[in-house]
């Protein structure tokens, strides 16, 4: 028996498809079109999105996470906002008016992710919102029970290149966080912090 595909199942698929189009910024014309397209088709598919921000190529969205991009916000080639762990419900990810996630960035989003205006999120960072609780002896390791916390990133906050943030974490307005970084609890707005696990080292005045 032949089974007809769904709706939502087509325009998923058109999704993949526009996401995977090289953006070839060179072409004007082209590349106008395709940011439009891309936007319309997120927005068909229930997601929050303003005219003007910007979803870059191969670009990966799990299906099931609830995407709100604000004004300018923008989404460079490769990010990926997925679930990690099988099973797994997926959450929430906001990308706040002209903050920008860099190339090869990954965002785990089994919780949700909030990441606030004017921000940058540099290449290669990894943001993990969920873990596996191996703290007891008599449960093993492979039988952790999975532990899902989200991430709050305030506004005007600088995550350099290769930086790695941990469930639960809220780094807060102003804050930096230095390449190559393990940010294992909260960062107070405006401080600089660097190393793994990340420390206090400064602050912006």
């Amino acid at each position: 028996m032949k089974t007809v595909a769904q709706p939502d199942t087509w325009r998923l698929a058109f999704v993949r498809v526009l996401l995977a189009l090289p953006d070839l910024h060179r072409l004007r014309p082209y590349w106008r079109w395709l940011r439009r397209a891309r936007i319309a088709a997120l927005a068909a598919r229930g997601a929050a999105v303003t005219p003007d921000a910007t979803v870059h190529e191969r670009v990966h969205i799990h299906r099931g996470v609830a995407v709100e991009l604000q004004s300018r916000a923008e989404l460079r080639d490769r990010v990926r906002l997925g679930i990690d762990e099988p099973g797994l419900r997926a959450s929430s990810f906001s990308l706040g008016a002209g903050s920008v996630v860099l190339s090869d960035t990954h965002i785990d989003c089994s919780a949700p992710v909030r990441i606030g205006r004017g921000s940058h999120v540099g290449r290669r960072n990894q943001l993990f919102t969920h873990t596996h609780d191996v703290s007891r002896r008599d449960v093993r390791v492979m039988d952790a029970p999975v532990v899902s916390r989200g991430i709050t990133i305030g506004d005007d906050v600088m995550l350099f290149n290769d930086v790695v943030v941990l469930p639960g974490v809220t780094i807060g307005d102003g804050a930096v966080v230095a390449i190559r970084s393990l940010v294992t609890r909260d960062v107070p707005p405006y401080a600089i912090v660097a190393g793994a696990p990340a420390r206090v080292i400064g602050e912006r005045r």
